[in-house]
């Protein structure tokens, strides 16, 4: 695996080597601010991106690209996040299989120690052997896959925020131990928690559910025109964590990241009515009205 990882940072220095020698039609790129160790949890208000272009564009892009190891004083469990587009024109053959092969060669070898590591260890095994083999390797960036797409026809690419809760079901015999276990380890929980349990009771199992808030992503909508669709457009939404890499002729427009403000997201007129009755490890219990 050790072997697998020099040869994956020797690929993506060759990587950065062939985009640099290359002008682009357009590089641009936004930074977003790192996330500091211990502040994962708390809520974001704002994120400011910081807009670069041209060569400092592609300049930043490959150092996305490359950063796999841990840094001290930033967070291990929230990424670092880089967002853009460095788009090439597609005459120059050579460079296109290139960078083509590259990404390739880079996604595969990310795979394959993912694969070697999630198949062959469980919990704490997992990150001894990955730190023995690759020391200070940071895992969300190892795993993160290199988007590229050449020759497809991208029309389109705006880049947003995506701001969503996950919910689940509850088990309500469950959650009620759940509670009860709580409630007699901490005298400070005992009276806010039986409440909570004397509200759960009488509500139906099926009107009861979880709600866990999600991490605030940069996302990219992304529509491509395909010649086999008789004049329609193929739109697909994808996460963007890391620069795009586009070869292609035809004239692609870029929206690049603006700041994210909570309050600006207006809530959905269809959304469920619900009314929080307390928190558990983190989620909200909800009632649906």
């Amino acid at each position: 695996m050790a072997k697998t990882f020099h040869a994956l940072e020797t690929e993506l220095m060759e990587l950065r080597v062939q985009l640099a020698s290359v002008v682009p039609l357009k590089a641009c790129v936004c930074v977003l601010p790192p996330i500091e160790a211990g502040s994962e949890n708390l809520p974001i208000n704002h994120i400011q991106p910081e807009l670069r272009f041209g060569h400092a564009a592609v300049h930043t892009a490959c150092s996305s690209f490359s950063d796999l190891h841990i840094r001290d004083g930033l967070s291990q469990k929230s990424s670092r996040r880089t967002t853009g587009i460095l788009w090439y024109a597609s005459n120059n053959e050579q460079f296109k299989q290139n960078i083509k092969a590259l990404v390739e060669a880079i996604n595969k070898k990310k795979n394959a120690i993912q694969k070697y590591i999630t198949q062959n260890y469980t919990g704490h095994q997992r990150f001894q052997t990955l730190h023995n083999a690759c020391p200070g390797v940071m895992t969300l960036h190892l795993y993160r896959q290199l988007r590229f797409w050449c020759d497809e026809n991208i029309e389109l690419v705006s880049f947003g925020w995506r701001q969503k809760s996950l919910f689940r079901a509850i088990n309500k015999a469950e959650l009620l131990a759940q509670m009860e276990i709580e409630s007699d380890a901490s005298a400070d929980k005992a009276v806010p928690m039986m409440q909570m349990i004397k509200q759960i009771i009488n509500v139906p199992e099926e009107r009861l559910r979880l709600r866990r808030p999600v991490k605030v992503q940069p996302t990219a909508n992304i529509v491509i025109r395909r010649p086999d669709m008789l004049g329609q457009v193929e739109r697909i939404t994808v996460t963007s964590i890391m620069p795009f890499i586009i070869i292609q002729d035809e004239h692609l427009t870029i929206r690049p990241l603006t700041e994210f403000r909570p309050q600006v997201i207006k809530p959905r007129t269809d959304r469920v009515k619900t009314k929080v009755i307390g928190t558990l490890h983190g989620e909200s219990i909800e009632v649906i009205l």
